[in-house]
């Protein structure tokens, strides 16, 4: 990758970081809006796996070192839950009226799943049943209970209404809640799904829309310790995003360049939480 291409990636990062996050402005609730599929007495709405000690050791010292190292945090798909990360995602759907939306904590259950895709009335059949079906073959096969470092890791179904997540940060598991949220507040959830999978913006936009919900919805709460941590994963997890858009269109290992000034970024941006919190408190009075 010559010099040019390089300097152009880095600003992309800064710029693009810069416009998406604000805390500076009000935060908003979802609103009520029809739930698909319900849920059922054997289906509750929060479900988490049970320990299997070789799979969720493998996994989070193997399989997940590559997510490890690239966000710097040694939680990052370590499938292992507090009790503390468990209640904020909980408190966050509920907050946001997600009646909906299932949530398994390093949970595999792949049959439930292709219930849920079936069940699911708000995603277009022929759209659900053709794309829908592919993301649950890599669940199937590729079972993130075991490879979440290498497979995708923490991430929200639109086909299913489900949030998977295997890292024990909250900053972490309230983004895949501001998916959810994201989809709940789509007049039209089959066209949103599958502007994700448009080269280079599709995932760019969503993936900016649920990481100013997580930081918003921290601000609101005058959480400045998630803040800060939402600052220093958030920011340079988007950059790997924006590296990988652009993968599209350059093939070559750009990761590692977009990650690293999402991590200087972020860490330069967390300085000012304290100024950004007082702004932001004149403004929404």
């Amino acid at each position: 990758m010559n010099r040019n291409i390089t300097f152009i990636l880095l600003f992309t990062v800064l710029i693009v970081c810069n416009n998406c996050y604000s805390i500076e402005k009000k935060y908003n609730y979802g609103n009520p809006y029809h739930p698909s599929p319900y849920f059922e007495e054997d289906d509750p709405q929060f479900e988490e796996g049970e320990p299997v000690w070789i799979v969720d050791t493998i996994g989070n010292y193997f399989f997940s070192l590559p997510t490890k190292l690239i966000l710097w945090n040694r939680k990052m798909t370590n499938h292992h839950f507090s009790e503390e990360t468990k209640q904020y995602l909980i408190k966050y759907i509920k907050q946001n009226n997600l009646r909906d939306v299932k949530v398994r904590f390093n949970q595999y259950a792949p049959l439930s799943e292709w219930k849920r895709l079936a069940k699911n009335e708000n995603i277009n059949p022929f759209v659900k049943y053709i794309i829908g079906s592919i993301s649950l073959l890599s669940y199937t096969f590729l079972p993130d209970r075991l490879l979440a470092g290498f497979v995708g890791g923490d991430h929200y179904n639109p086909y299913t209404n489900t949030i998977n997540v295997y890292s024990d940060l909250p900053a972490v598991v309230i983004h895949e809640g501001g998916h959810a949220k994201d989809f709940a507040q789509r007049e039209n959830r089959t066209w949103y799904s599958m502007a994700y999978a448009v080269p280079v913006v599709g995932s760019l936009y969503h993936e900016a829309r649920a990481s100013d919900d997580a930081i918003n919805y921290f601000a609101e709460n005058e959480d400045t310790k998630q803040l800060e941590e939402s600052h220093e994963l958030l920011f340079p997890a988007y950059s790997t995003y924006i590296g990988g858009a652009i993968g599209d269109l350059v093939p070559s290992p750009i990761t590692a360049v977009t990650v690293l000034p999402g991590h200087i970024y972020g860490r330069w941006k967390k300085r000012s939480i304290p100024l950004q919190l007082e702004e932001r408190n004149k403004r929404v009075k």
